[in-house]
């Protein structure tokens, strides 16, 4: 979508919070720039690979042009959140109400509101958990004492890498504008590396020493307990705000409870104010240890309710094998530094699900490359090409092999069996972990697929034997009878006996061919496959893709 018709589209949501986007002749001065400390990892395209957070980031364009390394993003418009790439994580909303000490990147940039650049840049300055800032402001930065107080204050370098104008900018605007970098090392180059930042003065300890004129360290034991106290009050909290929950939604009733519980950290810290400094000495109370004390308990709250949120997104993870669904995991916890809030919640579900959508479908080819093998595909009817069996030695899948459907009947050897170890024993269920995790993976491709498990017996509470059969079935809704998925035998020596419902691995095998580019339509798959147009129409685009209104939580934004 255009520039013009985004803006159009952002006064139609009271969401144009001066959307200006900055042009590509200051983004490639800023990469230019940043090229000077950061290198490229032997990257043609001659991107730093360094990590930058965007705040008032917009579509994401300006991160897409200033590095190949991590991206993260702060952005108010759900709009405009809509329009990112997948690839950058949104790790805050409102910037006013987000502190930045928790949110460590290499590189921060931000082109902000210019009735407001003096107030943001302040903040950014004073808080930036980074090595470097690029502000793009208006020229007239050079006479604030508050930008230039905040400079001192980080013991930190500015200059002025650009200098222009968006006259001629997809969003006009008539202000002269300086790009002023602003070097928080100030001296401490990296000299091409990517350590931990290696800042002048840390924000944590200057916004500490602001708010207290003033928990003594801990054991481990204490902490243990202390984090385990926190848990269980907040899960009561939650269970006796059931009410609240109905009426407001799960995310703001969180949001309250936090910023009810936080509240009462800061107000017991800011109690310290009010002891006599000389008893504190007499004491020993360590500031360091007051300070580290803080800040322990504030990433151990902000943890605990975003770990309470994604405990609540099942109707995602749910859907998610089970690589998948640890892969969105490390995802969504490596964002629970973040300030914990209905917008910053709201955003990172929006992330959520539009990477899940990807997950849906890569885990749809990842299945069906399991279960390829010689003896379980049948080429398409085009496809003329001959695989001989030299070419399927050691578990290896042809070079060039495309365009082929799954058969009814396969047999799978790199999944695991049954589990018996030197001594003769076996788990449980009888087996092993990667073929438990594989069996559970076709139901939930199953369920992507349409097919109602909400019944079906999960394979771990199986008892298994060798050359034993289990059968899983789903719940038609057509006739209202529970039918047959698949069924399944394994052996001691690796291998998985599969037999799949013919509607089953119909479907399977169309969105295969659909998600790799091998078929077009449902036209083309049933003469590809061959099967009738009445079966393959409706399995074209059948696997699940969600939306805003899959989700209930954030029904209530």
């Amino acid at each position: 979508m255009g520039v013009t018709a985004l803006v159009e589209d952002l006064k139609a949501a009271n969401e144009d919070f001066e959307f200006y986007p900055t042009t590509s002749e200051m983004l490639a001065a800023v990469r230019t720039d940043m090229l000077e400390i950061y290198d490229t990892g032997c990257d043609e395209t001659k991107y730093p690979r360094c990590s930058v957070l965007d705040i008032g980031a917009g579509t994401g364009s300006a991160l897409e042009a200033l590095t190949v390394g991590k991206k993260f993003a702060i952005e108010k418009s759900q709009r405009l959140i809509k329009e990112m790439d997948k690839g950058i994580y949104v790790v805050g909303s409102d910037f006013e109400s987000n502190t930045l000490i928790d949110k460590s990147a290499n590189v921060i940039f931000s082109n902000p509101p210019y009735s407001l650049f003096t107030q943001w840049a302040e903040k950014i300055i004073l808080e930036a958990n980074a090595e470097y800032i690029y502000l793009v402001i208006p020229q007239r930065w050079k006479n604030s004492d508050v930008i230039s107080d905040a400079i001192k204050a980080r013991k930190a370098i500015s200059n002025v890498i650009y200098s222009g104008d968006f006259l001629e900018a997809d969003r006009r605007a008539r202000a002269k504008v300086d790009i002023v970098k602003i070097d928080l090392k100030s001296g401490r180059k990296s000299y091409r590396h990517y350590d931990d930042n290696n800042m002048s003065v840390d924000p944590f300890s200057l916004w500490f020493s602001k708010h207290f004129k003033v928990s003594t360290h801990e054991t481990k034991q204490e902490e243990f307990q202390r984090k385990a106290s926190m848990a269980e009050r907040m899960k009561e909290q939650v269970s006796h705000s059931n009410e609240l929950i109905k009426n407001e939604g799960l995310v703001k009733t969180l949001e309250l409870l936090y910023h009810r519980e936080m509240k009462q950290i800061m107000d017991t810290y800011l109690m310290l104010n009010r002891v006599d400094a000389d008893l504190l000495k007499e004491l020993n109370v360590s500031i360091e240890n007051v300070q580290e004390g803080l800040k322990n308990k504030i990433a151990s709250l902000k943890n605990l309710y975003w770990q309470e949120l994604f405990d609540n997104m099942g109707v995602i993870l749910d859907k998610l094998t089970t690589n998948s669904r640890q892969q969105m995991l490390e995802e969504l916890f490596n964002q629970t530094s973040v300030d914990f809030n209905a917008q910053n919640a709201y955003s990172i579900i929006i992330w959520a699900i539009k990477n899940a959508n990807s997950y849906f479908d890569d885990q749809l080819i990842d299945l069906f490359d399991t279960m390829t093998g010689h003896a379980n595909i049948t080429l398409y009817r085009s496809n003329e090409r001959t695989f001989g069996k030299e070419e399927w030695r050691y578990s290896r899948t042809p070079d060039g092999l495309d365009r082929y459907k799954l058969d009814l009947r396969i047999v799978v050897s790199k999944v695991g069996g049954i589990k018996v170890d030197t001594w003769g024993r076996s788990p449980a269920c009888g087996l092993e972990s990667r073929c438990l995790n594989f069996l559970n993976d076709i139901i939930t491709v199953a369920s992507n697929l349409g097919y109602d498990i909400s019944k079906v017996e999960r394979p771990d509470s199986l008892h298994w034997a060798s050359n034993v059969k289990h059968e899983f079935f789903y719940h038609n809704h057509t006739t209202g009878k529970q039918e047959l998925l698949f069924d399944c035998r394994a052996f001691q020596n690796g291998n998985v006996h599969l037999r799949f419902a013919q509607s089953f691995i119909c479907d399977l095998n169309i969105e295969n061919g659909r998600l790799r580019g091998w078929i077009k339509n449902g036209y083309e798959a049933a003469d590809e496959l061959d099967i009738s147009p009445e079966i393959a129409l409706p399995a074209f685009t059948k696997n699940l893709q969600i939306t805003d209104k899959s989700v209930p939580l954030l029904l209530a934004s």
